[in-house]
């Protein structure tokens, strides 16, 4: 077997059909887990695609809901590999609708999406649309041009770019590449956004974001509320919009959020996204990301051209964005959402663990809490206010227990042998 084809996985416990209608990529990510279900509790017949590197515990293959699953290279060490394995996939597995779950997955499909499009319906806004929301500075500026609050920015190439934006800015800062995936070396290095307290300090972030083909800007930094507006747009018209608030993120500035809740739909929020998508023509799913500054006015920071990570979220309140994506593909008539339920909240489990190590590392930094003060809450949220834990579902456990192990079980087992062990450690270094 070539590394540009996929495999199979047959057993017992996954029901096949002739035909499977959808096929979810990106497996072991938690909005591909939250498509399974959703769809596979409405009847359809659905699959799930996981790269090599997550496939022994994405969870999205475990489900019970899952009826087909495959492994593919990963799409992070070369984009081509993983689109040829993906279109062998549709031929011999012909599907109504293919379903990116990620922004690499999305970005290596781009470059051969006529193809795709030829064997299935992808669900994605036009070229032109994702351009712009892949740009960071494009976004702004097409926002800017609307009158929706923008953070002040300014786009730096070398030593004295930063020196001059920091001067402008001040310190602490927020420095992020301006597109987070490139093409020129794949499409497996994702940089965030890092938060910067000297020009040394963002003269090594710059090294980094150059290092992997990318360009950067420094903005402002803004520790108010982070607020999302979740959109489903098709045929020129917004059929729905879901607003949440984070209260924790990995990692902590800007990441995926770990601890989550529906809001009622805020004027001040769903009219500067609305507006944003619509002069975008952004069609299919997609999240306009806000900050609110020290007036509690929501300032745009990013738009995402996919499903959220938090999809688990908007779905247990009423708004079912795979299946929207699925009626879309096949022509079903769409139904508006009109309304949803408020107050629902969801924990990732793993992401919100892996929080509390990035504050330890993180002490003294503008964007962390104390130590002290995020134990206390990680704690204290279990019993204040109990949470929906996202991936856990009583009737489709294997799952979460697959996504535990992985993502806190494995590592904090792995980190006490080393911590008793440091002879060992030493010799098997020294091997290598």
């Amino acid at each position: 077997m070539t590394l540009a084809e996929p495999t199979t996985r047959s057993d017992s416990k996954i029901r096949r059909r002739s035909q499977i209608d959808v096929l979810v990529l990106d497996a072991h990510y938690r909005q591909a887990l939250a498509a399974v279900r959703a769809l596979g509790r409405a009847g359809i017949a659905v699959g799930a695609v996981a790269c090599q590197s997550e496939a022994s515990w994405a969870p999205a293959l475990k489900s019970r809901w899952c009826r087909f699953a495959a492994t593919v290279p990963d799409f992070g060490h070369k984009g081509d590999g993983y689109v040829d394995a993906v279109l062998r996939l549709l031929d011999e597995h012909p599907v109504r609708l293919i379903l990116p779950s990620h922004d690499g997955a999305i970005q290596a499909l781009r470059t051969r999406r006529a193809e795709v499009e030829c064997r299935t319906y992808l669900p994605l806004a036009s070229e032109a649309a994702l351009d712009i929301a892949a740009s960071k500075t494009r976004t702004l500026a097409l926002a800017e041009t609307l009158g929706i609050a923008v953070p002040r920015s300014a786009v730096v190439h070398d030593e004295a770019d930063v020196r001059a934006a920091l001067k402008e800015l001040g310190c602490p800062a927020v420095i992020k590449p301006i597109n987070s995936w490139g093409d020129s070396k794949g499409f497996g290095m994702r940089i965030g956004a890092d938060a910067v307290v000297s020009v040394d300090n963002a003269l090594r972030e710059l090294e980094k974001i150059h290092s992997a083909g990318l360009e950067a800007v420094i903005q402002e930094l803004l520790t108010g509320r982070r607020d999302a507006v979740s959109i489903f747009r098709a045929s020129g018209r917004i059929w729905a919009r879901f607003a949440q608030t984070s209260y924790r993120e990995f990692p902590p500035l800007g990441g995926a959020s770990v601890l989550c809740e529906s809001i009622p739909p805020l004027p001040d929020l769903i009219e500067p996204a609305e507006k944003l998508v619509l002069a975008a023509d952004l069609d299919g799913c997609s999240m306009v990301e806000f900050r609110r500054n020290r007036a509690g006015r929501p300032v745009l920071m990013e738009v995402n051209a996919r499903m959220p990570g938090s999809a688990a979220l908007a779905i247990s309140a009423g708004v079912n964005f795979p299946d929207l994506l699925y009626s879309w593909a096949v022509g079903k008539p769409l139904q508006e959402v009109t309304s949803y339920r408020v107050g629902r909240r969801l924990r990732w489990l793993s992401g919100d663990v892996w929080n509390l190590k990035c504050v330890r590392e993180g002490r003294g930094r503008p964007d962390t809490p104390s130590m002290t003060r995020a134990v206390a809450t990680f704690f204290w949220d279990f019993i204040r206010r109990p949470s929906q834990l996202d991936g856990v579902d009583t009737g489709d456990m294997v799952p979460a227990l697959y996504e535990l192990q992985h993502g806190v079980i494995g590592p904090v087992l792995g980190r006490a042998r080393r911590s008793v062990a440091p002879g060992e450690r030493q010799i098997t270094r020294g091997d290598k």
